[in-house]
């Protein structure tokens, strides 16, 4: 599918920049990026402080098995989870 962008001049010199840095097609990295953000789009509602445990893995390994996000158990809020990971629940 093509689609097209319209973008602030300093954001598309920005993009042109980061492609030279990187050695990588502006296409490929605003792919990237919207790949990264339909992912992450689910986890906006949790705290930033647990977001990393429930973020999947950028790249898995060839031939890993993929599996779903992590949901918390009935009962548990995402405060529960960062009380527990910093120790201060047993």
């Amino acid at each position: 599918m093509a689609v097209n962008v319209r973008m602030t001049q300093e954001l598309s010199e920005e993009l042109r920049s980061l492609a030279r840095e990187t050695g990588r097609s502006q296409q490929d990295l605003i792919r990237e990026a919207i790949s990264e953000y339909v992912r992450n789009y689910p986890l906006r509602g949790f705290p930033p402080e647990v977001r990393h445990f429930l973020t999947p893995a950028m790249k898995s390994a060839p031939g890993a098995v993929k599996r779903p996000l992590l949901t918390l158990p009935d009962g548990m809020s995402s405060d529960d989870l960062i009380a527990h990971e910093r120790g201060s629940v047993d």
